[in-house]
């Protein structure tokens, strides 16, 4: 095992084995409605930010950034696109406010 060529295709092997792993995984979409508790907008030196913190029966509380000129109100429904795969925790992306 003193050849570094068998070191190198196992090496490239292994790399080749978790990518198909990570690519293949099946990952699917769900449309999901919460409450929304409530609307921070925060400054920082870098810009601002926005944040959202949800309440739903699947995810219970939870705080999601959101585009900076969304303004929903609290009490109302925000509509929420969740990714979910086997490989990554499952994560939301915005889509509308009601």
């Amino acid at each position: 095992m003193d050849n570094p060529k068998t070191y190198i295709l196992v090496l490239i092997g292994s790399i080749a084995l978790l990518l198909l792993l990570l690519w293949g995984s099946p990952t699917s979409e769900k449309t999901l409605s919460a409450t929304v508790i409530s609307n921070t907008l925060t400054q920082s030196l870098d810009g601002q930010r926005r944040y959202l913190t949800i309440d739903a029966l699947d995810i219970e509380q939870q705080r999601v950034a959101v585009p900076i000129t969304t303004d929903c109100a609290i009490g109302s429904t925000a509509t929420f696109r969740q990714a979910t795969s086997s490989t990554f925790e499952p994560s939301l992306s915005f889509v509308s406010c009601n």
